[in-house]
């Protein structure tokens, strides 16, 4: 059987675009949460949002020929360049190689529609073609994955998962699936969102942003932030990346996919397609539910998602769960949409190398309507013996994916 490690990861992240600035500042309880400022703020009741700060930084912000797309193609582009090169992978644009780019998303290039609309007011004196031949050409969430093989010179295929809040969750387990079978030795996989109006709109009018500290689990909860951003694995077959020396943060071992279909926005209240995914996931690991050391919450902050979770987790952990840390790292990023599950997968891959785990932020008392009291880290970092990690991610429609990783060994 082919084994899957990670040898590479990349962010563009709310608390920075460096691997040291987004695992130091989750380490530090550091938040990336702040007021609105890529919208008019007065226009909402609940202006915080988890917004990328040091774009301009990157070398992607300077190249002319990304601006015709959406701002989620250059954070991919920036982040997925950022994990080729932690990996040691310097590909050559002029040989064949079959390595592949999968990308998970929610608004994919929604933002080229903004801005369309922005750049004229629609009065009846004005042109009524407001889209350009470009917006029309790079709307595609296509473009996600395609412009980010391309410049990166990976020619094994491309795909972009429009799976909402559980795209990046897919896109690592799809990327497993085609390194097992041969298809592939590499995978680019994770996940990006822009900042959208439109998804900062739909959230505000769902009533499901917070009004103030995003506090996952916690009895008087009222809701989530909204972020953006990128964030990728490099996934390698294990023989491919011994041949070439190169460092192994984790190995991924199962994964599963799941969907409730329950209702558009909400979760299943009994959490049906959580315990399928979990169960799944770790039938697939071979590893038993008491091998878990920690496990990395979809964590929202909203009441109905952290109901459903808690109860997920204790119909899969029952008694067990009580001795495995639980935490959730958008009470310190935000809910970054498609990119969401990639930065978890990455906090994920660094608690197995750095055997330490992040916390949650900001929660004070648990809901006590939850069947058991969960271990959330509460606001520190803490070091642990970190062998086996579980990744869950929810999203809207009922789609729910669910992996395993394990220090590789």
């Amino acid at each position: 059987m082919r084994r899957v490690v990670v040898t590479g990861i990349g962010v563009v992240s709310p608390l920075g675009s460096q691997i040291q600035s987004f695992w130091g500042g989750l380490m530090d309880s550091q938040s990336g949460i702040d007021t609105l400022s890529k919208l008019d703020a007065d226009k909402y009741p609940r202006p915080l949002a988890a917004e990328v700060k040091d774009w301009d930084q990157l070398p992607q912000s300077k190249d002319q020929s990304l601006t015709t797309y959406g701002q989620a193609v250059g954070y991919s582009v920036a982040a997925g360049s950022m994990a080729l090169t932690d990996a040691g992978l310097n590909i050559d644009p002029n040989r064949p190689n079959n390595y592949g780019v999968l990308v998970g998303t929610t608004m994919g290039n929604q933002d080229l529609v903004e801005r369309a609309i922005d750049r004229h007011d629609l009065q009846e004196d004005q042109d009524p073609a407001i889209v350009s031949k470009a917006d029309i050409q790079n709307f595609s969430p296509a473009k996600l994955s395609a412009e980010t093989a391309k410049r990166l010179a990976m020619y094994g295929g491309s795909a972009t998962l429009v799976n909402a809040c559980a795209a990046g969750n897919y896109s690592v387990g799809v990327g497993f699936d085609r390194i097992r079978s041969g298809r592939n030795d590499v995978i680019l996989a994770g996940g990006a969102d822009p900042f959208s109006r439109t998804c900062y709109t739909i959230f505000h009018r769902l009533n499901a942003s917070t009004k103030g500290p995003c506090r996952p689990f916690d009895e008087h909860r009222d809701g989530m932030v909204v972020g953006e951003g990128a964030a990728f694995l490099v996934l390698e077959e294990l023989q491919h990346a011994k041949a070439r020396n190169a460092k192994i943060y984790a190995e991924v071992t199962g994964y599963a996919l799941t969907c409730d279909a329950y209702h558009a926005t909400a979760p299943h209240p009994e959490g049906n397609g959580a315990v399928r995914a979990m169960e799944q996931a770790l039938k697939m690991a071979d590893i038993e539910k008491a091998d878990i050391d920690y496990i990395s919450a979809h964590g929202t902050g909203t009441r109905a998602n952290d109901e459903s979770e808690a109860i997920a987790l204790h119909r899969v952990f029952g008694d067990t769960l009580r001795e495995v840390p639980v935490s959730s790292i958008k009470s310190l990023i935000g809910h970054c949409m498609g990119a969401a599950s990639g930065f978890e997968a990455v906090a994920c891959v660094l608690a197995l190398k750095e055997q330490a785990l992040p916390p949650t932020a900001n929660t004070e008392t648990l809901d006590p309507a939850f069947p058991y009291p969960l271990d959330i880290i509460p606001n520190h970092a803490r070091e642990a013996k970190v062998d086996h990690v579980l990744s869950n991610a929810f999203a809207f429609g009922g789609n729910v994916a669910s992996i395993v990783m394990s220090r590789y060994e």
